[in-house]
């Protein structure tokens, strides 16, 4: 049985992550910023307030970022790997922290997916069941 995913191809602006030397980094949360020609620009997510899209699914390098006519993968519904920012247990909400990584949803930040694995320490990659325009954790 397979999973059941929607991708989308959305463009990446050249001040990505405040144009970031690593570029774009797949499996971070990201967040729509504007509307593109045929698909919307999104960038990292940076506040645990921010409303996430979906997840990149791929990286790209900084120079090619700089160009401005980058398209990438971000998956928007179903399961998606994604970076940890901090250890997460099995079956927690989490959101995003500032670097567009996945932590345990805490007060006033919005609900992005449910973790369906742990991670032990920040980088770790965890498959999460993304939730969209999740709720405010009260």
């Amino acid at each position: 049985m397979g999973n059941f995913v929607l991708d989308k191809g959305c463009q990446i602006p050249t001040t990505y992550a405040s144009s970031d030397v690593n570029g774009v980094q797949a499996f971070r949360f990201v967040r729509i910023t504007g509307q593109g020609t045929g698909a919307p620009i999104v960038d990292r997510c940076s506040a645990i307030t921010q409303v996430p899209y979906g997840v990149v699914q791929e990286n790209v390098d900084q120079s090619k970022v700089l160009l401005g006519k980058v398209v990438a993968d971000v998956r928007i519904i179903g399961i998606s790997r994604v970076t940890a920012g901090a250890a997460v247990a099995i079956a927690a909400e989490v959101s995003t922290d500032t670097q567009g990584r996945a932590i345990t949803a805490a007060t006033t930040s919005r609900v992005s997916g449910i973790a369906l694995q742990a991670a032990a320490a920040a980088g770790d990659q965890i498959d999460v069941l993304l939730v969209q325009a999740g709720r405010i954790v009260p």
